[in-house]
């Protein structure tokens, strides 16, 4: 699960007056890619606002690996079980993006990134309710996105654990462009590591809360992510941003 729907027009927004912006309840119609691969983990999604709800969202992992390369899709559904959102990622075998999609229903968009083969360019192709545009973006930070962000971390575990503070970009499609985040180790406590990743920004981080991953210590697989979800929340007829809580329950024998 991600948090990569944030918008500069929020930002600003939250910025001068601290007020989430919200948008028309309409889920436009969009054909749905069919996630394939090994099935790695579910999550459940709460609000944080909620803490005795059901979830609001579920959603799963799968991944496909080949010699170079490996593909990891998540496929968000609402309670009754229909397919919202799907992120598909290319990533090669240390993590490093090569290729983002994703098809958002409740959003009424459809998008790609495509990355150079140096990870220094990026190529936005972007649907948004039927109008077409592309945009480029130069990058010097790693790219990270939903399906990619817990690989980055494991394959840079022994990193972290030594105190490094990894600059990151983290896609927002709707947008055609990414945000600078700072990734580091937190805690390990009770056998449980915690990653936080903060906005580099101090005006983003007044429309976004810094995110934090968990991890069993141990066997490196995710247990929680707490911060901004892509699917959002109806509230009284609006779609507003959502703040979470993901529990995962892991299905395979390890994250890959």
């Amino acid at each position: 699960m991600f948090f990569t729907y944030f918008s500069p027009v929020r930002i600003v927004a939250a910025a001068a007056c601290l007020l989430a912006a919200c948008v028309s309840l309409a889920q436009t119609s969009l054909p749905m890619p069919e996630a394939t691969g090994v099935l790695v983990y579910r999550g459940e999604t709460f609000s944080q606002r909620k803490t005795d709800a059901a979830p609001l969202f579920r959603y799963e992992r799968r991944i496909q690996v080949t010699p170079t390369s490996l593909t990891a899709s998540h496929t968000t559904r609402d309670p009754a079980g229909k397919a919202i959102i799907v992120e598909s990622a290319i990533v090669s075998l240390a993590d490093d993006l090569q290729r983002f999609e994703v098809t958002n229903q409740q959003a009424g968009f459809t998008g790609s990134v495509q990355a150079s083969s140096d990870g220094r360019r990026l190529e936005y192709e972007l649907n948004d309710n039927g109008k077409l545009s592309k945009a480029t973006e130069e990058v010097s930070s790693p790219v990270v996105c939903g399906p990619s962000l817990f690989g980055f971390i494991v394959n840079r575990w022994d990193l972290l654990q030594a105190g490094a503070t990894i600059p990151v970009r983290m896609l927002v499609i709707k947008e055609k462009t990414s945000y600078g985040f700072d990734l580091k180790l937190d805690t390990v406590t009770n056998g449980q590591a915690s990653f936080t990743i903060t906005p580099s920004s101090f005006l983003v981080r007044l429309a976004i809360s810094p995110l934090r991953v968990v991890f069993d210590a141990n066997t490196k697989t995710p247990l929680r992510y707490e911060g901004r979800v892509p699917p959002m929340e109806n509230v009284a007829g609006k779609l507003k941003d959502l703040d979470a809580r993901v529990e995962y329950t892991l299905v395979s024998a390890s994250y890959r």
